[in-house]
């Protein structure tokens, strides 16, 4: 339901930029930079996420984690801009993923279904540098190595079970938090290998949360 909302929404401020755009407005403008050399894209592949809680009021601790499984993410970026004559430049991305944590920490540094879960769903908006290795000219076939510090909000429920014992229900909607990533892509026109790392902060209510995730997937771009 929350998807297809999100999609209605989207359709809808696509339509009334367009519009703008036309008319030569602000918010013309505004659209004309975001979608002048952007990109979309769709990617699945393998996560690795771990969710580290801790209520501060006794310093009890969790971590769940999702590990091996396949994912899928959609994500955006505005058009690369370099530095000058150097290799350097610098884009804004934003994305969406979803989580689903079935496994917590146990003792002995292991990992098991003891009944708890974490799921939900990442929304990210991060400025980020990067570096491309060859001919920046190639502006559709590249490799890159990226590096960024923005914003980032989860919408999470569910259960785990905390170091003292008691299990405990924890979620959040949306809150906007500092969340960093770095990554290595490789593309060649509308195909796209990639490697990131993220960790966003989650504090709020009574625990603090830190979120970080590893995936390496392949994907499709398509270029505005």
């Amino acid at each position: 339901m929350r998807l297809r909302l999100f999609l209605f929404c989207l359709l809808g401020a696509v339509s009334a930029a367009a519009h703008a755009e036309e008319n030569g407005s602000t918010a013309g403008r505004l659209w004309h930079w975001l979608t002048d050399e952007a990109y979309g894209s769709i990617h699945v592949g393998l996560v690795e996420w771990t969710m580290d809680i801790t209520r501060p009021s006794d310093g009890a601790r969790a971590r769940m984690v999702q590990r091996d499984e396949r994912a899928l993410s959609i994500g955006y970026g505005t058009k690369p801009t370099f530095f000058g004559e150097t290799n350097f430049g610098y884009t804004v991305l934003a994305g969406w993923v979803r989580f689903d944590m079935k496994k917590q920490e146990i003792p002995g540094d292991d990992f098991a279904s003891i009944g708890t879960e974490v799921t939900g769903n990442m929304f990210y908006a991060v400025p980020a540098v990067y570096y491309q290795l060859g001919d920046r000219a190639r502006s559709r076939r590249f490799i890159r190595l990226g590096l960024g510090v923005g914003a980032g909000a989860a919408d999470y429920t569910g259960t785990v079970r905390l170091s003292n014992g008691q299990t405990v229900r924890t979620g959040q909607s949306y809150e906007a938090r500092l969340a960093t990533t770095q990554y290595l892509e490789g593309r060649w026109d509308h195909f796209s290998l990639k490697l990131d790392y993220a960790s966003p902060r989650i504090q709020g209510g009574d625990y603090d949360i830190r979120v970080s995730g590893l995936s390496a997937k392949i994907g499709l771009v398509y270029y505005f």
